[in-house]
């Protein structure tokens, strides 16, 4: 999460929130009103409802081009349901606030994507733990991996899944 976001007022020009992302490097902007996140922007906004139409950014208000609605993710929100909000809502950043909804910051498909490695190896990590190895002494209903007939009483036999004669034969063979 960037904890810097760089906002944009509703009656600032769309030419202003355009050199804004220039500067900054970024593709989108919070806009706000009164210091409280109303609205996204982003450069696909301005080249849709302003270049394409050929008007004047620097007549043009970001409140005319904004996204009509913002989704917002809140500072406890743990990153797994931040990035669910996300692709539910094809969104491609997200504002973070706080419990008075103000901006605490802002999270992208920028930000997601740097942490994946880690999160996939936590994962990776936690499934191991969970992970119980099968005790040899169970027995399970199934198709016998040896002779492919079903039995009401497999045995993991070196783990192999083996009906009660296979692994008769198993043993004998071992011995």
């Amino acid at each position: 999460m960037s904890d810097k976001p760089i906002v944009v007022d509703t009656y600032e020009t769309v030419q202003r929130a355009a050199l804004l992302m220039r500067e900054s490097n970024i593709s989108g902007l919070i806009v706000t009103r009164g210091g409280y996140a109303v609205a996204m922007v982003t450069l696909k906004d301005i080249a849709i409802k302003i270049a394409a139409e050929n008007l004047s950014s620097g007549s043009v208000k970001v409140k005319d081009v904004m996204s009509s609605r913002i989704i917002t993710a809140q500072g406890n929100d743990v990153l797994t349901k931040v990035a669910t909000k996300m692709i539910a809502n094809d969104i491609s950043r997200i504002p973070v606030l706080d419990e008075d909804n103000n901006v605490l910051g802002i999270v992208t498909k920028t930000d997601l994507l740097k942490v994946m490695p880690a999160l996939i190896d936590i994962f990776y990590e936690k499934e191991k733990e969970e992970t119980t190895p099968v005790p040899e002494s169970l027995v399970t209903e199934g198709v016998c991996e040896e002779c492919e007939n079903h039995s009401d009483e497999l045995k993991n036999v070196d783990g192999r899944w083996l009906c009660e004669e296979c692994a008769e034969i198993k043993t004998l063979v071992e011995k």
